[in-house]
């Protein structure tokens, strides 16, 4: 497989990478509330191919940016809504004011609008296009006062009418979307898990939610159990747990992500299959901790395939939407790309950044991947 590729130079770590459409993809990242004069920033890019030729590598250009607070947490997640031109961000509040729960307390929750458009000096040749984005409104989901802890992931059903959010100290919260109620009955309190969360992540009809910890990938269902009583009660159902297994002859291993599988409306695709990247424990004797890609069939829960993608650990992963590919990002500064339905390397990118890559994302038609580090560039 040939693969084209162009960087760009951010200015700031980069901690999470969405697209807008095949075109535009945001950033977001910054140097948090450390004082170190690296901003805090959602910045949108356009992709533009400015050659015909086979061989030429798309051009890279910033289209747009929000400067946000500096003495706030940098934002450490993001997710596009697929049918509201929203993106949601976590950012921590001030730690003062995190810690004033009878205020407004920790709004972590960051909703920001965003519009693609024509810059109005360039209508007539309808090439040069800007990304306007905006905040549109903060909330309260997790209860998070301690500021060593952060809201970890953020994730939108397929079809955007759920949000699902969690955090460091392994508190999950599903919203409706865009009302941003509850699913679960409010005098429940947060669903907790008790060890940090790595991942959340939805089916491709949206009916189950993947939430991955170090030693689980627990599956809820996104149709809370009803508890009758005077007033019904909208408890969480749990329809799984994966525990985590023992590979390549170490003692144990721990989760990293886990992913549903996708596919087109009218195919079947990878949409019944869960996708764990694992990293294992180095075996005595050996400096090596490989990690891997587990298949899981979603409908029986029965471990289908696995495959290793380094001698060393994984620290991100992602899935294309339309099915096909699963690509792996780890710490010996590689990309991998496997065929989603054989977990076969497709491909393997050497030295893709200085530092680990933090996010992958695929473009919506699946054709273009972004990664993005620590090292200020994607």
């Amino acid at each position: 497989m040939v693969h084209r590729h162009s960087t760009l130079s951010t200015g700031w770590p980069v901690y999470a990478i969405s697209f807008l459409d095949n075109r535009h993809f945001v950033y977001a990242g910054g140097g948090g509330a450390c004082r170190t004069g690296v901003p805090n920033m959602l910045r949108a890019t356009e992709i533009q191919w400015p050659s015909p030729e086979p061989d030429a590598a798309p051009s890279l250009c910033q289209s747009g940016e929000i400067t946000l607070r500096s003495d706030e947490d940098a934002p450490m997640c993001l997710a596009v809504n697929p049918y509201h031109a929203h993106l949601v961000c976590g950012i921590n509040a001030p730690a003062e004011q995190m810690q004033r729960p009878t205020e407004r307390g920790n709004e972590h929750v960051r909703v920001f609008t965003y519009d693609v458009q024509s810059h109005p000096a360039a209508r007539a040749q309808a090439e040069a296009l800007t990304t306007d984005i905006r905040l549109y409104m903060s909330m309260a989901s997790l209860g998070i006062t301690d500021p060593e802890h952060y809201q970890k992931t953020v994730a939108f059903s397929p079809d955007g009418k759920l949000l699902a959010v969690a955090s460091t100290d392994g508190r999950i919260q599903l919203h409706r979307y865009p009302s941003m109620m509850p699913v679960f009955s409010l005098h429940l309190g947060v669903v907790s898990l008790g060890e940090e969360v790595y991942d959340t992540d939805f089916s491709h009809d949206g009916r189950q939610l993947a939430v991955t910890t170090p030693t689980r990938i627990v599956i809820f269902s996104t149709t809370p159990q009803t508890v009758k009583a005077a007033t019904p009660t909208f408890a969480p159902r749990i329809l799984q747990v994966l525990e985590r297994p023992k590979l390549g002859g170490s003692v144990g291993a721990s989760f990293r992500m886990g992913k549903f599988g996708r596919g087109p409306a009218s195919e079947v695709g990878t949409k019944n299959r869960l996708y764990a990247l694992i990293n294992a424990q180095a075996v005595q004797g050996s400096k090596k901790r490989p990690s891997y890609v587990m298949m899981w069939d979603a409908d029986t829960w029965r471990c289908m395939s696995s495959c290793a993608v380094s001698h060393k650990p994984a620290t991100t992963m992602a899935v294309s939407p339309h099915g096909r590919y699963v690509a792996v990002g780890s710490s010996d500064l590689g990309i991998t790309l496997l065929r989603a339905s054989t977990l076969h390397t497709l491909l393997k990118i050497s030295d893709a950044h200085d530092f680990p890559p933090t996010c992958l994302a695929f473009s919506p038609n699946g054709r273009m991947l972004t990664r993005s580090s620590l090292s200020r560039s994607l």
